[in-house]
């Protein structure tokens, strides 16, 4: 069964600090229409996200300097990103762990070792639910 094509104009930032992880999630969302940007770090990610519009971001929670916790806080609380959606992918797997990124905000927590279906699966679900003019429901 072939993924229905997404529209090319949606730029997905992904935040991952392993170089090989960030391009095999990088090729997933090219694969499937969408223009994949990575930063290696949040402070990278920050210029990034502020220098052309973002429609999501995949974020890592193991990271040099600040934790992809502290990053996807930080995208939430400001008004210029708020909006976007943010995607955790992590090998923190503990149900305090993905607790602790949806409480800051995330709008999904995708554990390591993913699958390309279910990452995309995963996408597609928060760009539907963005263009319907659904918000997350609030805990």
């Amino acid at each position: 069964m072939n993924a229905p094509a997404a529209p090319v104009n949606r730029r997905i930032l992904v935040i991952e600090d392993d170089p090989h992880v960030a391009e095999m999630i990088a090729k997933i969302v090219e694969r499937h229409g969408h223009e994949a940007v990575t930063a290696s770090d949040g402070v990278e990610a920050i210029s990034k996200v502020m220098a052309s519009p973002t429609h999501m971001i995949i974020l890592d929670i193991m990271m040099p300097f600040f934790s992809g916790y502290w990053y996807c806080d930080v995208f939430k609380k400001n008004p210029a990103t708020k909006e976007i959606p943010v995607v955790i992918i992590s090998a923190l797997d503990k149900k305090s762990d993905i607790e602790k990124g949806l409480k800051l905000g995330a709008d999904a927590y995708v554990t390591k070792p993913f699958t390309e279906e279910g990452l995309m699966a995963t996408i597609e679900s928060i760009f539907a639910k963005k263009a319907k003019g659904g918000k997350k429901p609030k805990k």
